[in-house]
């Protein structure tokens, strides 16, 4: 992306992550907003998102490639997609179950939900 190759693949990942994270904690706040104003944030901020997991997904993709040789790009990209598909089916079910712990753990003294 045009982002890419003005800042390169770590720093244009680095900054997008950065700017991420206030992004994604200003989300319990723009669910107190009503009507248009709440539409609008929302939107912004969904479309502001979606323009960020791009970068940062690009940045990952370019820095894995230049990281292999030629003949070992396909191994490369297989190995990853793989994991990334593995941890996109447990993470789920790891955060389900964390939930669920820590709801029956409402009134413990140590680590309480």
């Amino acid at each position: 992306s045009y982002v890419d190759k003005l800042l390169g693949p770590v720093m244009a990942a680095r900054i997008c992550g950065v700017l991420s994270l206030p992004l994604l904690q200003s989300y319990p706040f723009i669910a107190l907003l009503s009507g248009l104003s709440l539409t609008l944030m929302l939107n912004c901020a969904s479309i502001i998102k979606s323009i960020l997991s791009v970068c940062i997904v690009t940045s990952t993709f370019i820095l894995q490639n230049r990281a292999v040789e030629q003949e070992q790009r396909g191994a490369a990209n297989g190995i990853s997609m793989t994991t990334m598909s593995l941890f996109k089916a447990i993470g789920p079910a790891c955060g389900g179950a964390l939930l669920s712990w820590s709801e029956k753990r409402q009134d413990a003294t140590f680590l309480p939900g």
